[in-house]
């Protein structure tokens, strides 16, 4: 009977002539390290996820993957790097919606087209936003009676003009029928901080990233912008269930690639991404932080985009966002 070292070993020489068969399939592919851009800066959950899954891949691939955190313009300095990176399957983009699509919408001449510009690999994770305010609030209809009663006087906070917290400030502001000035931060963090130190009245943020200063006091949570409440926090109700029909609304990260990288990559890729999402212990970390995985095809993700761009473009143009 065979000892564990010669177990051991066999794996290894399994895994490592699986991987000479996948780079002899791809025409070598990866043959270097790859470079997976964040635009954001480290620590976010963008960086969390996008490094995490860098990892898997380097041990699925048997070569670097590399995170690179490319900073500014609400995620555009990064996104437009990879766009301009050759199509070669070793610059891949890591974001989110509010790096990637939202930033566009408020642009009348943007510099690329989300749906079109670059070649989706996989809708990673999905999450709602987390409706937080000042804690004399203790219910949307509280909030909305004293908005009404002091039109643009309230103000929200946001990580930045172009954010997910901004997009889904002003589509509650569209919903509810009230005026409130928006307060853009330079990052969640800031934008948390101003809310609990009471320069602000109300924000979206993410329930992983807000959730401890609901616990401690310091800001109350109202609703969930999903469509069901989330195990995390069961007693917070959905924006639905507070009284506004259709306010259905959730985030993503994913994963992406220079238009024109070749499919078979793409299609490898993808199907690491659904394997790095099935993992026990990124699910429980998932859970832990109210996001959920996501997944699919990469039709699914190009899909997705291109809904984000029709439904978030009418906030756009109902809420006057444009900026440029």
């Amino acid at each position: 009977m065979p000892d564990r070292r010669h177990l051991l070993l066999g794996a290894a020489a399994t895994a490592v002539l699986a991987r000479v068969a996948i780079a002899q399939d791809l025409g070598g592919w990866p043959n270097r390290a790859v470079r997976i851009v964040v635009p954001f800066p480290p620590g976010g959950p963008t960086d969390i996820y996008g490094r995490l899954l860098a990892e898997h891949c380097a041990r699925a691939f048997g070569q670097p993957f590399v995170v690179e955190n490319r900073t500014g313009g609400t995620g555009a300095v990064g996104t437009m790097a990879v766009m301009r990176s050759p199509a070669d399957g070793h610059t891949l983009l890591f974001t989110s919606i509010s790096g990637y699509t939202l930033p566009v919408l408020l642009l009348r001449q943007p510099a690329f087209d989300p749906r079109t510009d670059f070649a989706p690999v996989s809708l990673t994770i999905r999450y709602p936003f987390y409706l937080i305010a000042n804690p004399r609030f203790r219910s949307v209809a509280q909030l909305v009676e004293e908005a009404k009663a002091r039109p643009g006087q309230l103000n929200f906070a946001s990580p930045g003009v172009g954010s997910g917290g901004h997009f889904c400030a002003e589509r509650f502001c569209l919903h509810a029928g009230i005026k409130a000035v928006h307060i853009p931060y330079t990052g969640a963090a800031t934008a948390l901080a101003g809310l609990a130190g009471g320069q602000v009245d109300f924000q979206f943020d993410s329930v992983g990233n807000a959730q401890a200063m609901v616990q401690e006091g310091r800001v109350n949570g109202l609703a969930i912008t999903g469509a069901r409440r989330m195990p995390v926090v069961p007693a917070v109700p959905t924006m639905m269930e507070s009284g506004y029909p259709g306010f259905d609304a959730d985030l993503w990260l994913g994963l992406l690639a220079p238009r024109g990288t070749p499919a078979p990559v793409i299609a490898v890729l993808n199907r690491e991404c659904d394997r790095f999402l099935a993992l026990p212990q990124v699910r429980q970390r998932l859970h832990d932080a109210a996001y959920t995985p996501a997944g699919g095809s990469p039709e699914v993700f190009a899909r997705r985009i291109a809904e984000d761009v029709v439904e978030w473009g009418e906030v756009v143009r109902l809420a006057g966002m444009a900026v440029g």
